[in-house]
């Protein structure tokens, strides 16, 4: 691994101890205040909705936050820890960017034009390609509840901590090898099992667990194998994560995860 290589996984490692730090506790009585200036009023009316009738219990502080989403740690009607994915009423850019995803998907004809609906939409998507892919025995967090923009799943980490990504961590060769062996039972079990195509495979979407259990996450991008641009998505996936192998010193390549996949190997 080269000098910048080491030096940016120095940095990504740094910046998620520093998320880990930042992570605050918001008690109910709090919520409106603190969620205000990023989310709507119909977005609190979604949460309040969920809290009233218990299906949240508590929503707490920042697990991940990006440009389309956050993610809040949350408690279950059941007492179960959860991750509360909250899609951002943003730009119509987002909406530009995920046509390819939307378009083709017999699950979803009719695509809306409002673009609040169309958030409304992909955050359904990401629960429908959950439930696919969980019932199919593809280990990702198991999907709860989802209204309007507001996904509620279980919370891969540990006393309120998220399992950290993939690129985030350092790892020997041999642990390498456990999760890469993981990874392609993962994409073959997706493919064959759940008739699914991660859109957006990388090393930023898989979590590692304690063990080395690798989960796959944001599933929202994911398409049907019979989509026109599945193999496309999967040909991209698969080449962005030999190449994070390679660089990290395993000898793999993208044609033999690939055929692996496929083939079932």
């Amino acid at each position: 691994m080269g000098l910048e290589d080491r030096a940016e996984k120095k940095l990504r490692q740094k910046e998620y101890l520093k998320e880990r730090e930042q992570r605050y506790l918001l008690k109910r009585s709090e919520l409106d205040e603190s969620l205000e200036e990023v989310f709507d009023r119909q977005t609190l009316m979604t949460l309040y909705e969920m809290l009233n009738t218990g299906k949240l219990k508590e929503i707490s502080g920042v697990v991940s936050a990006g440009k389309e989403s956050r993610i809040y740690y949350g408690i279950y009607g059941n007492g179960e820890e959860v991750a509360v994915k909250i899609y951002l009423v943003l730009s119509a850019e987002f909406r530009r960017n995920r046509l390819q995803y939307v378009v083709g998907d017999h699950r979803f004809r009719k695509i809306p034009r409002d673009f609040r609906k169309f958030i409304y939409l992909w955050s359904e998507r990401e629960y429908a390609n959950l439930v696919e892919a969980y019932n199919s025995g593809v280990p990702v967090p198991k999907p709860l509840t989802q209204s309007n923009n507001v996904l509620v799943m279980q919370f891969l980490g540990e006393k309120g901590v998220r399992y950290p990504l993939l690129y985030e961590e350092s790892f020997e060769l041999d642990e390498l090898e456990t999760i890469y062996e993981q990874v392609i039972d993962i994409l073959a079990r997706l493919y064959r099992d759940a008739g699914l195509v991660h859109g957006d495979f990388s090393q930023y979407n898989i979590m590692v667990g304690s063990g080395l259990k690798v989960y796959l996450i944001d599933l929202a991008q994911a398409v049907s194998k019979n989509h026109p641009m599945a193999l496309h998505f999967l040909r991209s996936g698969v080449e962005v994560l030999s190449n994070f192998f390679r660089k990290a010193g395993l000898h793999v390549n993208s044609s033999t995860m690939l055929e692996k996949v496929v083939g079932g190997v």
